[in-house]
C-alpha cells in the first residue's frame, strides 16, 4: 500500500476516525521492557496513527468487559504526543509497578484500539494495538502485525511486537520491528540487502499513547 510520510513530526498527534479492528484479541503476561531505548532519529517518522476508544458493545462482544469495570466504563478518544520531541519528553509517564489509586480522584475504565504504520512506495508494515485500562493499571494487552512490498526485488521477511510492562502497570510499551528485505534476486534466491524499520509506542491506563521513537 502506498503512504506518504510526514516530513517532521507535529507536537501532538491528532485522533483519528474509527477504523475497522484486526488485532488478534488475548490477554498477554507482564514481560520485561527488552525494547530499543527510546532516542531521536533521522529517519522520517512514521505517520499518524489511526486510534478510537471501544464502545461498550464492542468491549462486550470482543469479550473485554472482564478485564475492566463496565460500571465506569466511558468511551473517551485516545490522546496521541509525540513524546520523542524534547519539550514534550517530560509528559512521557515513568513505569510504576501496580501504582495506588488515589482517593480524590474519580477513575474510569476503557478499552483503546490503535493501527500503526511505517513504510514508503515500496514496503509497508502495519501493526494493531489493543488496550484496556482501569484509570490507574493496564489491564489487557494485544499487539499483532504484518507486512508487504511491491516489486520483485523486494520481500517482506516478517515482524515482531516487542512488548514491555503491561499488566499490573500503569504503562504498556510497544516496539513494532518490521524486517524487509530490500535487494531480492529472484534467479539465485539471495538477498543482499536488508532493512528493519522499528517505532515505540508508550500506552497509559487512560487511552493516552506516547510516541517514544523510531528508526530503520
Amino acid at each position: 500500500m502506498r503512504r506518504s510520510v510526514r516530513a517532521a513530526v507535529s507536537c501532538a498527534f491528532a485522533a483519528a476516525a474509527v477504523v475497522s479492528l484486526g488485532a488478534s484479541s488475548s490477554a498477554q503476561t507482564s514481560i520485561p521492557d527488552i525494547s530499543p531505548t527510546p532516542q531521536l532519529s533521522v529517519a522520517e517518522p512514521p505517520p499518524t496513527p489511526k486510534a478510537r476508544a471501544l464502545t461498550a458493545d464492542e468491549i462486550r462482544s470482543k469479550g473485554l468487559a472482564q478485564y475492566i469495570d463496565m460500571s465506569r466504563q466511558k468511551e473517551t478518544a485516545p490522546t496521541l504526543i509525540d513524546g520523542s520531541q524534547g519539550k514534550f519528553a517530560a509528559s512521557v509517564p515513568s513505569p510504576v509497578k501496580k501504582p495506588a489509586k488515589a482517593s480524590s480522584r474519580t477513575y474510569t475504565s476503557g478499552c483503546w484500539y490503535l493501527e500503526t504504520e511505517s513504510g514508503s512506495a515500496t514496503y509497508a508494515g502495519i501493526a494493531y494495538h489493543t488496550w484496556c485500562g482501569d484509570g490507574v493499571q493496564i489491564t489487557y494487552t494485544s499487539a499483532s502485525c504484518t507486512g508487504s512490498t511491491s516489486g520483485p526485488t523486494r520481500r517482506y521477511e516478517g515482524c515482531q511486537n516487542i512488548q514491555g510492562y503491561g499488566l499490573g502497570w500503569n504503562v504498556w510499551d510497544v516496539t513494532d520491528k518490521w524486517h524487509f528485505c530490500t535487494a531480492y534476486n529472484s534467479y539465485t534466491g539471495v538477498c543482499s540487502a536488508r532493512i528493519h524499520p522499528w517505532q515505540k509506542n508508550r500506552y497509559d491506563a487512560n487511552g493516552q499513547v506516547w510516541l517514544l521513537g523510531w528508526g530503520n
